[in-house]
Formats: structure tokens, C-alpha cells, sequence
């Protein structure tokens, strides 16, 4: 079948440059890996209901050329929970659709099978399920809303992570609308590939998954990692601090079985007595024991 071209929307230059990136890695902002963005799925069904959430970006925004431009230094996204399981694969989706295509403020249209083939979802997989799934992530990705403003408040701005997204199946196309805004988020600077191997071979271990890309965002030679920071950036949904340790813990001895984190989780303890476990990495692998 002959492949269908690219519509560019009329827009300006290209804003974007292209990033080698294929089949089996996704680019990605350090700012957005190292946020609490996506998180485990919660299958509790109470807990569901617990949809919206906040998250203090100020420090990881702060470069930001809109920040430098404007002077802000409050900056916050609400919106509802984004999951390791869908919502991470429709943003990498969204992503290399842009690095594909270039970077257009008044979006791209193209055919929604690439699309779904760039989130990793297989072509045998495209049935009413996947669409409902997909779709409803692109609701959840269009609620997150992005506050900038002053301390004083007396300057603020609203945007988002996209401004649109509409599909037509029976045309096999999809539009993407991105926030001008916002653009930083979409291009390729200070942006780290990730293995989509890595959470293909971590079905259902959404913790496991959610780790790999805080780990994947950190400096070369880190400092030893709090349990305390990686609870506040899995927002794990038990109160009890016991479990959430078990299941960090986990998810660290995961990463190590397929071969991508070396490290080692030791216990310290306080001036005041408390204990806290610290995870120390030693080396981090891109070539993965997959099989």
C-alpha cells in the first residue's frame, strides 16, 4: 500500500530539529522524566475516583525560555493521573510523531495507524479496546494544565502539555495540536533516548517502570537517592511507608534482573534516629538482558 504523505497544516518554519530515533527508543525531556507525571496505574476502584492531582515544577521548568522571558518562578501542572501504562506510550507517541514529522505550532495530521505504531501498539492490536484506550488518553494528556506565574501573582500564563488531538478512523487519520508555548517540551535538547525494550519487558511492573525513567533522567555518577525522593516521585497510592519501600524495592531488584541499573540499596540512619534507605548507583546499561 502506497504510503500516505504527511499534511503540514500551514504553519511558520519548522521549529524543531530531527533526533535519530527508531522503532525501539523514544526521546524525552529530562524536565517531564524527572516529574511525578506518570505514574503506576491505580487499579483500585475507589481510588480511580482520585483522578486529579498537582505537581510543583517550579525547579524543573524554571529554564525554561517562557520562564526566563517572563520572570516566572511558580509554575505547577494540574490535571488528572497519567499511567505508565497507556498515557507514557501516547505521549511517546506524540513525541516521535513530531520528531518524524517536525515541530508545527498549528500541529500535524497524519495517518492514526502511524501513530499507533510510534506508541508501540501493534497494528493486530487496533480494535475498538485500543481506540477507546487511546482516546481516553488524549483527554487525560489535553486536562494537563501548566500555571506560570509570579510569587506577587501580578503576571500569569495557562498552558498545557497539547492544545488538541482529534481522530477519524474511517479517513485512518489523526490531527495533533501542540502548545506553542511551550515548544521546549516537544524539541530535542537536554532530552535522554529511552529503551522502549526495557518497558515492553516489564509488562504489568508499572513501578518498575516509572523507576526506569526517573533513573534514565539523572546525571552521570548521581548522588545516593533517597527512598523518601523516589516515594514523592512514584506518588505510590498506600499510606503505609513499609509497603511503598517493598514496592521500590522491587521495582530496583526488576531493573537489575533485565540487566540495565547496577546498585545497591543501603540503610542510614539520621542525627535524629531516623532510618532511611538510599539506593546508590553504580552503573546504568543500555544493553539489556532482553531475552
Amino acid at each position: 500500500m502506497e504510503t500516505q504523505q504527511l499534511q503540514l497544516l500551514e504553519t511558520g518554519t519548522p521549529l524543531t530539529e530531527q533526533i535519530n530515533v527508531n522503532s525501539l527508543t523514544t526521546a524525552q525531556s529530562l524536565a517531564i522524566l524527572r516529574l511525578g507525571l506518570f505514574t503506576p496505574t491505580v487499579r483500585n476502584a475507589a481510588e480511580n475516583v482520585k483522578t486529579s492531582r498537582g505537581i510543583d515544577v517550579s525547579e524543573e521548568f524554571r529554564t525554561l525560555e517562557i520562564c526566563k522571558r517572563e520572570g516566572f518562578t511558580d509554575i505547577s501542572i494540574i490535571g488528572l493521573k497519567l499511567n505508565i501504562e497507556t498515557d507514557f506510550r501516547v505521549w511517546c507517541g506524540i513525541i516521535r510523531a513530531f520528531n518524524a514529522h517536525g515541530y508545527y505550532d498549528k500541529g500535524i495530521a497524519f495517518k492514526f495507524t502511524e501513530f499507533a505504531k510510534l506508541c508501540g501498539f501493534k497494528s493486530k492490536q487496533l480494535d475498538t479496546k485500543l481506540r477507546k484506550r487511546i482516546e481516553n488518553s488524549l483527554v487525560r494528556l489535553r486536562s494537563q494544565t501548566i500555571k506560570f506565574s509570579k510569587y506577587d501573582i501580578d503576571k500569569s500564563h495557562i498552558g498545557g502539555l497539547i492544545s488538541s488531538a482529534s481522530f477519524d478512523m474511517s479517513k485512518d487519520s489523526i490531527h495533533i495540536v501542540p502548545d506553542a508555548s511551550l515548544w521546549e517540551l516537544y524539541q530535542i535538547d537536554h532530552v535522554v533516548l529511552l529503551k522502549l525494550e526495557a518497558i515492553n519487558k516489564l509488562p504489568r511492573m508499572e513501578a518498575a517502570q516509572c523507576l526506569y525513567l526517573f533513573i534514565s533522567a539523572l546525571p552521570q555518577n548521581p548522588f545516593p537517592i533517597s527512598f523518601k525522593r523516589l516515594r514523592e516521585r512514584m506518588l505510590l497510592t498506600t499510606p503505609i511507608i513499609k509497603e511503598q519501600n517493598r514496592t521500590i524495592t522491587n521495582a530496583i531488584k526488576k531493573l537489575i534482573d533485565i540487566g540495565y541499573l547496577k546498585g545497591q540499596i543501603v540503610t542510614k540512619e539520621s542525627n535524629m534516629g531516623i532510618k532511611e534507605r538510599y539506593l546508590l548507583i553504580e552503573e546504568r546499561s543500555q544493553k539489556l538482558l532482553l531475552n
